[in-house]
């Protein structure tokens, strides 16, 4: 049997959340490096197959996209201090059900802005992104010509058709369905860059990489996983309901066609 260890696979330490939101702060960035350093050193001698994370889509759309079922945040903008963190933090949305207390002394300073539900979701993946690629960096430097192992991500996607396959507008928002998933994150680790269609339609709340940060993101896999669920019908929309990334896409989903007939295999 040969280990594939997966670095990230959403458990996030509860005191990082508490003490600058998490994966919103780009300062998740250097203690994510640090951590994978930690286990490259401890555990590269054996592990020949490294996973940066796994499905960082799920993460950022399940725990950060604007929905009906996550709590109302009435924060703005917060800056922490050394004192202990307890309250008034940009909860991750899947904390929902709960708050709890900061189990840990901050000793840092840091700041970052909150309640801006369209921007949210692109910052969590583009700093889940800079975890990978710098991640990959340390371990090609430091680690991988004498541990002699390799180093990936482990991504998401569905299948996609379009509703109605004589429409152009279907035809396109298909692709760009892909584009707003498995290449939100597939191109910026072989390019360097978000995939130009999300770049055009979520123009104001996506960042693109700068050219160092897509210096150090292109090639930065040296394999990929690929985690498979369903399928589904993609039909354009010019009004979609929403903020952010649901919205933003413009499009909308279904099992169905334009002709009724369900996605998947028949009898």
């Amino acid at each position: 049997m040969i280990p594939f260890v997966t670095l990230f696979h959403w458990d996030l330490p509860n005191c990082l959340q508490l003490e600058y939101g998490g994966m919103l702060s780009d300062q998740v960035v250097n203690d994510f490096v640090e951590f994978a350093n930690l286990c490259f050193e401890e555990f590269g001698d054996r592990v020949k197959f490294w996973a940066t994370m796994n499905e960082p889509y799920t993460y950022a759309i399940h725990g950060y996209s604007p929905g009906t079922d996550f709590a109302k945040d009435d924060s703005k903008i917060v800056q922490s201090s050394s004192k202990r963190v307890q309250r008034n933090l940009p909860s991750h949305r899947n904390e929902r059900l709960g708050r709890f207390e900061s189990t840990t002394q901050t000793t840092r300073h840091t700041w970052f802005i909150v309640n801006d539900p369209a921007k949210e979701t692109y910052t969590v993946a583009r700093n889940l992104l800079l975890c990978h690629s710098r991640t990959v960096q340390l371990y090609r430097t430091n680690f991988q010509m004498h541990q002699n192992g390799q180093i990936g991500i482990v991504l998401s996607s569905g299948g996609h058709y379009p509703f109605d396959s004589t429409s152009q507008n279907d035809i396109d928002a298909t692709q760009r369905a892909f584009d707003f998933m498995i290449g939100w994150f597939l191109e910026p680790v072989i390019y360097g860059q978000f995939p130009a269609s999300m770049l055009q339609y979520a123009k104001g709340n996506i960042t693109p990489f700068s050219n160092e940060e897509q210096q150090e993101l292109a090639g930065s896999s040296d394999w990929v996983g690929l985690n498979y669920y369903t399928s589904d019908f993609v039909r354009y929309e010019k009004d979609p309901p929403g903020v952010g990334y649901p919205a933003d896409q413009h499009c909308l989903y279904s099992y169905y066609d334009i002709k009724g007939k369900p996605i998947g295999l028949q009898d």
